[in-house]
């Protein structure tokens, strides 16, 4: 399912951040959580407004298969880091790109570190929209 997150009822006129999220059904994470840490994380980068970032959550099997097929690394990573655009698009929004996110290795790291699951996503988000920055 994509969630889209407008953040506010006038984003014509007003135009905030979008964050668009893609997960299956047995994620366990809370959408509005992981929308307030993507904001954070576009804000600690300086793109507070007007910029669409798509987060994608994923099982170890497709980080996998996303990591080998586009880095030629044989493991599943935390986080993956796909860029589109740096510049604004017509409509005015900046689209920065797509954050792949392993979702069972953020459960597993949580635990092992002995952090909340929303402490690690929000630091792998940064990491993320970093990524997209390079």
């Amino acid at each position: 399912m994509w969630y889209q997150n407008w953040s506010g009822k006038n984003w014509d006129n007003k135009m905030k951040n979008r964050i668009l999220i893609r997960h299956n059904s047995r994620w366990g994470l809370e959408e509005k959580v992981v929308v307030n840490l993507a904001q954070k994380a576009l804000k600690h980068w300086k793109y507070p407004k007007d910029t669409e970032l798509s987060l994608y959550f994923v099982g170890r099997k497709k980080a996998r298969d996303l990591n080998v097929k586009f880095r030629k690394m044989d493991y599943y990573p935390q986080v993956l880091g796909f860029p589109m655009n740096k510049e604004k698009d017509a409509d005015g929004f900046v689209r920065l790109g797509d954050v792949v996110i392993c979702t069972q290795k953020l459960k597993y790291e949580a635990k092992l570190f002995d952090k909340e699951v929303e402490a690690v996503l929000g630091e792998w988000l940064i990491h993320g929209v970093e990524n997209l920055l390079k």
